[in-house]
């Protein structure tokens, strides 16, 4: 099968472009590092391989590095590309095809963001473009499809052609390299560096391919007053005061709306599930099914997925964030007090990605140039609060704070983002210890090209976040509807006689009175305690009660170290075996009582000691897979799981104390 290479400049639309073209959906964004690694579609007879984007063949990042090993194998191949080029920034993507041009591989030129240029009244005469640059060039919009198909049929009709070097001398490695031999062998005290080269040929380039990009261009001044605008933000946003002060309002707005705006939602959620369960019930004749479906699945399952409005919406703020190009101004303003933990605005994007979840983050740190500053961010990225983490924090913020009528602002937003903003400060300091410990030599040199504002594309901003509550649905699922059916059998089965849980019962039923609604409960809770999810519960009790939690609890932390947001459809699940209370898994446990004190189960101090273990604890096994594959061997997985560990119980304990 033919192939050909997607090249471009970061922030050139090439993986939007990728998208129309193959019609997969990969993730995109106005950022550089949006793509990290090469990714591979079909388009007719053709492979297309969508490379991350580079400013210069010169350049040393491993994304980059990525890009740079293709487009090299490409001159062997004579693999063709098509270079896609911003419309309202052509001398500068023009410089990095310049280097292209010179290897001489057969291109398509396309010039993207037509719209961008048609609203700033800026024309391209492409027809001359394409005879300067001696290969077919076209103008589309990969935002809205607009000129994608005269490319589909340009590549179809393989109207690639080598194009005109433009200073081929000056780029070739090998000739470089002989005339500085050359001059340090002529004369003792005169020396010229590969740098001065480098410099050498920048300059030349630079000043023929300004001359092509002036030549066709009907207004440069207007491109120069696009740009103009975006620096005019860029005063306000990238302030080392006021931009930080924006970046924390917009933080917690995005953190209130989670809660302000998925009520309705998860009011219809809710009653969905209540009426699945209330069909499980009439419908299905086997009573032990019955038991397994309306016990067991529907409330794990259910117990999760009505936060999925909640991730929803973090996931389409984040979006924004994204595509209107604010992101890349959160790496610049973040730069200068990463640096005091070891780290750099380059670990922006990884961390911050972390909050969808760690493993595409710790994948994505394979972007970041210094492999000290790599392996902090792989080892540290996990504490970021993922989206796992949300269904367990909103559910016991719920319990913690009830919701008031106080507007848009209120408590339990507030707590949220603090409990995000801990999160932030624990994975800074173990960035900082990771970097003082870790022997892997350092290089802090890291260069940010910001992108322009833009008006987001929304189409990709909701597949996003389709894709993204998918991918959670789906991966919670599965896991969900497993540890559902275990957990039900557990708990419902008992290793014991029936005598024997009838004398407990008898015990149960002396000690509680005998009215008939306390005689229902207590033969469920006898039988409950006595099942093998009793005895599982039991036998970690003892190390876990100094946290405030029960056997119950403790059934929940154990399934939930498969992943996070099983613990919640956990609880649940365990909370309606052997009940015919139709009741939400927050009803359940604000009415769950501590059989000791007689007081509430879930009090203020068992809440918060439960939300600092989940801030803390590495509890997703997929997580430590992929943090062995990156780093190579078993040796920082294990310390980085048991050290988190350490710390989830050091801070819950703590919690516990100081609010008991």
């Amino acid at each position: 099968m033919s192939s050909f290479l997607l090249v471009g400049k970061p922030n050139s639309g090439k993986s939007s472009l990728f998208n129309l073209l193959t019609g997969l959906n990969q993730k995109i964004g106005n950022y550089a590092g949006a793509t990290t690694e090469k990714k591979s579609g079909k388009l007719g007879s053709y492979q297309v391989l969508d490379l991350p984007g580079l400013k210069s063949l010169r350049a040393v990042s491993a994304e980059e590095e990525i890009s740079k090993r293709e487009i090299l194998n490409a001159v062997a191949s004579q693999t063709p590309v098509v270079f896609v080029v911003n419309g309202m920034q052509l001398e500068d993507n023009l410089m990095l095809f310049s280097e292209i041009a010179d290897l001489q591989i057969p291109c398509l030129v396309a010039i993207n963001f037509k719209d961008d240029l048609e609203k700033n009244q800026v024309e391209i005469d492409h027809l001359n473009l394409k005879d300067q640059l001696g290969c077919p060039v076209v103008l589309l919009n990969s935002r809205n499809g607009d000129g994608v198909s005269i490319l589909k049929k340009m590549i179809s009709s393989n109207l690639f052609k080598t194009p005109n070097a433009v200073c081929r001398s000056l780029y070739d490695e090998i000739h470089d390299q002989v005339i500085v031999n050359k001059y340090q062998q002529r004369v003792a005290d005169f020396t010229i560096s590969k740098t001065q080269l480098d410099q050498n040929d920048f300059f030349k380039r630079q000043k023929i391919v300004g001359s092509i990009a002036r030549s066709n261009i009907s207004d440069l001044s207007r491109t120069n007053l696009f740009l103009t605008n975006t620096k005019k933000w860029d005063r306000f946003l990238l302030h080392p005061f006021y931009g930080i002060l924006f970046f924390l309002i917009t933080i917690l707005i995005v953190f209130q709306s989670v809660f302000y705006l998925s009520g309705i939602p998860m009011d219809w959620i809710d009653a969905f599930f209540a009426k699945v369960t209330e069909w499980g019930r009439a419908s299905i004749s086997l009573p032990w099914l019955a038991d397994l479906v309306c016990d067991g699945i529907i409330p794990g399952l259910g117990g999760v997925l009505i936060f999925v409005p909640q991730i929803a919406i973090l996931f389409f703020l984040l979006g924004v964030l994204e595509h209107s190009g604010y992101l890349s101004r959160i790496s610049f303003i973040s730069n200068r007090l990463l640096t005091k933990f070891g780290l750099s605005g380059q670990s922006v994007i990884p961390l911050m990605s972390s909050w969808a979840c760690a493993i595409p983050a710790i994948m994505s740190a394979k972007a970041i140039n210094d492999p000290k500053e790599r392996m902090a961010v792989i080892l540290a990225s996990p504490l970021m609060t993922c989206s796992a983490r949300l269904p367990v924090y909103t559910i016991l913020i719920a319990i913690m704070v009830p919701a008031t009528d106080s507007g848009f602002f209120n408590a339990q937003g507030l707590l949220l983002m603090m409990l995000y903003l801990l999160g932030v400060l624990a994975t800074l300091l173990v960035a900082w210890l990771v970097s003082r410990r870790n022997l892997v030599p350092g290089n802090s040199m890291w260069s940010l090209e910001l992108p322009v504002y833009r008006v987001p594309n929304w189409r990709n901003v909701f597949y996003n976040v389709y894709s993204k509550t998918k991918a959670f649905v789906v991966d919670a699922g599965k896991v969900i509807f497993i540890v559902s059916i275990i957990l039900w059998a557990l708990a419902s089965f008992s290793p014991q006689s029936d005598l024997f849980i009838q004398e407990k019962y008898q015990s149960a039923l002396s000690a509680n009175g005998s009215d008939e609604s306390e005689k229902k409960v207590s033969l469920d809770a006898v039988k409950l305690e006595y099942s093998y999810a009793g005895y599982l519960g039991k036998t970690i009790e003892p190390v876990i009660r100094p946290l405030g939690y029960d056997w119950k609890i403790g059934i929940a932390l154990i399934s939930s170290f498969a992943a996070r947001e099983v613990f919640v459809g956990s609880l649940s699940t365990i909370y309606s075996v052997g009940s015919e209370e139709e009741a939400l898994i927050q009803d359940r446990l604000v009415n769950e009582i501590n059989v000791i004190t007689g007081k509430p189960r879930y009090n203020f101090a068992t809440c918060l000691s439960l939300l600092l273990f989940y801030v803390f604890a590495l509890q997703c096994m997929s997580t430590v897979a992929i943090v062995r594959k990156e780093v190579g061997n078993w040796k920082y997985p294990i310390i980085q799981f048991l050290f988190m560990l350490f710390l989830a119980y050091v801070f819950a304990l703590g919690g516990y104390i100081a609010f008991s």
